[in-house]
């Protein structure tokens, strides 16, 4: 066996390690596979939902927040 393969094959056992913890936290090992890729599409969705609103509204906010501060320490 190769370093390569070698590489490959640590590669392939974290991955699937990590993958079977996440189906044993969610509990994704119970289910049939199409309600996997149902559920998989709603954790997608959420996950995006939750970067939309991070990046459009937080993100946004925090650098009117910033620079608002300076024209508040102008004032006093």
């Amino acid at each position: 066996m190769t370093t390569v393969e070698k590489t490959q094959k640590k590669k392939q056992n974290f991955f699937s390690y990590w993958y079977m913890r996440y189906e044993m936290a969610t509990e994704m090992y119970m289910v049939e596979p199409w309600e996997k890729v149902v559920v998989h599409a709603l954790f997608a969705v959420v996950f995006l939902l939750f970067w939309y609103f991070n990046s459009a509204i937080v993100i946004s906010g925090i650098s009117r927040l910033r620079n608002t501060s300076t024209h508040v320490e102008e004032i006093l």
